[in-house]
C-alpha cells in the first residue's frame, strides 16, 4: 500500500501520480488512456483502456523443457502455471524432439486441470491454452460441486461395503480426478480473484481476507477427497472373501462413514449460511466422533490377528481421522466469516472514549 499526496494543478484540477510500478505492469506510456470507476462504496478505481480495434497483446509463457531434468517438475510447471492464470504455454525443445516423458507430463497435468487443451503440437513443441472465462464459475458453486463429489465418493464405499463390487471402487478414482480439478480451478479463481478485484466481485468474493480462508477451504476439501481415495484403495487391497470374513467390522466402519457424511452435510450448510451455531455443532460432534474411531481402533488391535487385514483397517482409521481434522478446519473457517457481519450472537457499537 502507498499513500500519495492530492496535488493542486493550474486553477481548479486536482492531481495524483500513479505508481511506477502499476504504470510499468500495465506497460502504459504517456498519451495512453485510462478508465475511471466509481465503485459501489464510493471509492474510485483505474483500469487501463484500451480503444475497440486497437491491438491486444497476449501473453505466452515459454518454457524450455531442455533446462528440465527433474521427473515430475514439467507437470508442475503446468499446473502451476494454470494456477496463477497464465492462459497460454509454449513447451519447447530447440534443436531436439520432445521426449516421450515431457508428452506424458504434459497429458497428465491438462488431464488434471478443467479447459485446458492442447492447440498445437509437432515434434519440437507443444503449446497449451486455458479456454475458461474467470468470471463464469462462482466460488460458492464450485465449492457445492466438490462437497457433492465428497457424498458422492463415501456413497460409493459404502456401496461397496454392501455390494462388494470392485468396479465401484474404481468409480472412486476417477471421482478423485474430477476433486482435483475442481480443486486446481478453485485455486485459480482465488488468485486472479487477488490480481483483480472485479474478478473477485464476479465470482462472489467480498473482501480481500475472504481469499486466504477460502484457498483454505479448498485445500480441506481437497484433503478429504484424497483421504477417501485412500480408504478405496485400502480396501481393494483385501480379497473379497477376506471381506466377508470381517462383516461386523465392515458394518462398523460403514456406520461410521454414514456419521462422517452428516457431518460433512451439515458443514456444508453452516458454510453456505454462515451458520456458526451449525459449525460449533460440527466441532462439539467431531469431539465425540474422534474418541469412537480411536476406540474401534484400539478394538482392532485386540480382535484382529490377520496383519494384511489389521493394516487395512487401520489406515483406514487414520484416514477417517484426517477427514474429521479437515472438516474441523471448515467448521472453525466458517466461524470466522460469520463473525465479520453483526449478528444476534454477536453485534458491533461505537463508544465514544474521551482521551485525557
Amino acid at each position: 500500500m502507498e499513500i500519495r499526496k492530492v496535488q493542486k494543478l493550474g486553477y481548479s484540477t486536482i492531481v495524483v501520480s500513479l505508481p511506477r510500478s502499476w504504470v510499468k505492469d500495465k506497460n502504459l506510456k504517456k498519451g495512453d488512456s485510462v478508465i475511471v470507476r466509481v465503485d459501489e462504496d464510493g471509492n474510485l478505481r483505474i483500469e487501463p483502456y484500451e480503444a475497440e480495434g486497437e491491438k491486444r497483446k497476449r501473453e505466452q509463457f515459454i518454457i524450455d523443457v531442455s533446462q528440465i531434468n527433474s521427473p515430475g517438475l514439467i507437470k508442475r510447471i503446468l499446473i502451476g502455471n494454470y494456477v496463477l492464470g497464465h492462459d497460454n504455454l509454449v513447451f519447447i525443445n530447440k534443436g531436439e524432439r520432445l521426449s516421450p516423458q515431457v508428452l506424458k507430463e504434459i497429458h497428465e497435468a491438462i488431464n488434471r486441470l478443467a479447459a485446458m487443451e492442447i492447440v498445437e503440437q509437432n515434434l519440437h513443441k507443444v503449446v497449451v491454452q486455458c479456454f475458461i472465462d474467470p468470471t463464469k464459475f462462482r466460488l460458492t458453486g464450485l465449492i457445492r460441486r466438490m462437497y457433492t463429489l465428497i457424498f458422492s465418493m463415501i456413497e460409493a464405499i459404502q456401496v461397496y461395503l454392501s455390494d462388494l463390487d470392485l468396479n465401484v471402487l474404481r468409480q472412486i478414482v476417477n471421482m478423485e480426478n474430477e476433486a482435483d480439478r475442481l480443486y486446481w480451478l478453485i485455486v485459480r479463481q482465488i488468485l486472479l480473484a487477488q490480481k483483480s478485484w472485479k474478478v473477485a466481485k464476479d465470482i462472489g468474493i467480498e473482501h480481500p481476507y475472504h481469499i486466504v480462508g477460502n484457498r483454505a477451504l479448498a485445500k480441506s476439501l481437497e484433503e478429504i477427497c484424497d483421504r477417501i481415495e485412500d480408504v478405496a484403495n485400502e480396501l481393494g487391497r483385501i480379497p473379497i472373501e477376506a471381506v466377508s470374513e470381517h462383516k461386523d467390522v465392515i458394518s462398523i466402519i460403514d456406520t461410521i462413514l454414514g456419521d462422517l457424511r452428516e457431518i460433512l452435510s451439515i458443514s456444508m450448510m453452516a458454510f453456505i449460511e454462515l451458520d456458526m451455531v451449525k459449525a460449533n455443532e460440527i466441532l462439539n460432534n467431531l469431539k465425540v466422533f474422534r474418541n469412537r474411531v480411536k476406540e474401534l481402533d484400539t478394538n482392532f488391535l485386540i480382535y484382529i490377528k490377520e496383519p494384511l487385514a489389521l493394516s487395512v483397517f487401520r489406515v483406514i482409521v487414520s484416514s477417517i481421522m484426517r477427514v474429521a481434522d479437515s472438516a474441523d478446519a471448515i467448521a472453525e473457517i466458517t466461524i470466522n466469516r460469520a463473525l465479520e457481519i453483526p449478528s444476534k450472537i454477536c453485534k458491533w457499537e461505537i463508544v465514544e472514549e474521551y482521551l485525557d
